[in-house]
C-alpha cells in the first residue's frame, strides 16, 4: 500500500514538475539538485501546496540516520572470514509513513581490525613490510619461547607469507645468527597447528624432512647456513630439547 501512494505521489509531482517547467528552467536548477529539498523550497516560493507537500512526502520517506559502526567481526584470526552488519534508521519518527531500520552486512577477516590503533612496542622491530617482530638471541627451549612472546603479549612468530618470510631472513642476517631458531608451529595428530595466523602451513623444508619421528613435533627455521640448500629451511624437531634463538611477534588486533 504504501509503495502504491508513493508511486501515485510521484507521478504527481512528476506532473506538477513538468506543468511548471518554466519555473523551474527559469532557475538554472542542476539534475543533481532536484531532490525532496528542492520540491519543498519551490512550493513554499510559489505557493505550490501540492509540490511542498508532496517534497514532505518523499523527505519523510527518504531521509536516513547516519550508519553505526560495523559490528565486531565474527572470525577473530587473521585468513578467517566471517560477515560482520551496521544498521540506520530511515523516515522521520512521526512521519505520515512512520519510519523503518536498514540493516546492511559486510564481509570481514580476522585479526585485521583497529590494526591503525596500534603500534609496535618500542622493544620490537616494524620490519619493511610492517611486520612487528623481535629476536630474542637469548637461547630458549621451545615452550619457554612461547611463554617469552606471550609475556610480550605476542606469539612466537608463525611464517605465514612470503612477505613475513623475507623479512625474517634479513633479521638473521642482519644479526649472524647461523644456528636454528625457534618458530610457531605444533604437530598434532599428523596435523600442524599454529597459535594465530594463516592455519595453512608454510614450508620450506630442509632436506629429508619434514621428520616421520613422532617425537619431533615442534618447528624450527635454520639460520644463515653456507650451504645454499640448507639455508633458511624448515624442519621438525624435539619441542623442549637444546635451547635456541626464536622470533617473536607482536599482532595488531
Amino acid at each position: 500500500m504504501k509503495a502504491h501512494i508513493f508511486a501515485i505521489f510521484t507521478l504527481i509531482v512528476l506532473m506538477g514538475i513538468h506543468c511548471d517547467a518554466e519555473v523551474l528552467k527559469s532557475n538554472g536548477t542542476a539534475g543533481k539538485d532536484l531532490n525532496a529539498k528542492t520540491l519543498v523550497s519551490y512550493g513554499r516560493e510559489f505557493n505550490d501546496s501540492l509540490i511542498t507537500m508532496i517534497g514532505r512526502v518523499i523527505e519523510n520517506y527518504h531521509v536516513c540516520t547516519a550508519w553505526s559502526e560495523w559490528s565486531e567481526c565474527g572470525a577473530k584470526a587473521t585468513d578467517f572470514f566471517s560477515t560482520r552488519t551496521r544498521t540506520r534508521r530511515c523516515g522521520e519518527t512521526g512521519a505520515r509513513f512512520g519510519h523503518r531500520d536498514e540493516i546492511e552486512a559486510g564481509v570481514c577477516e580476522g585479526g585485521t581490525e583497529n590494526k591503525t590503533k596500534t603500534t609496535c612496542p618500542v622493544s620490537y622491530h616494524t620490519t619493511t613490510k610492517g611486520f612487528c617482530l623481535k629476536l630474542y638471541t637469548e637461547a630458549k627451549t621451545h615452550s619457554d619461547a612461547v611463554s617469552v612472546c606471550k609475556r610480550d603479549g605476542g606469539y612466537l612468530v608463525n611464517i605465514d607469507s612470503d612477505q613475513k618470510y623475507d623479512d625474517i631472513k634479513a633479521i638473521i642476517i642482519a644479526n649472524n645468527i647461523t644456528t636454528q631458531i625457534n618458530i610457531d608451529g605444533n604437530r598434532v595428530n599428523s596435523q600442524w597447528k599454529f597459535s594465530y595466523g594463516s592455519t595453512n602451513g608454510y614450508f620450506h623444508w630442509f632436506p629429508n624432512n619434514p621428520s616421520s619421528n613422532h617425537l619431533y613435533n615442534c618447528l624450527r627455521l635454520a639460520g644463515n647456513r653456507p650451504d645454499a640448500n640448507h639455508r633458511f629451511r624448515t624442519y621438525n624437531y624435539l619441542c623442549d630439547s637444546d635451547p635456541i634463538p626464536f622470533i617473536c611477534e607482536f599482532v595488531f588486533n
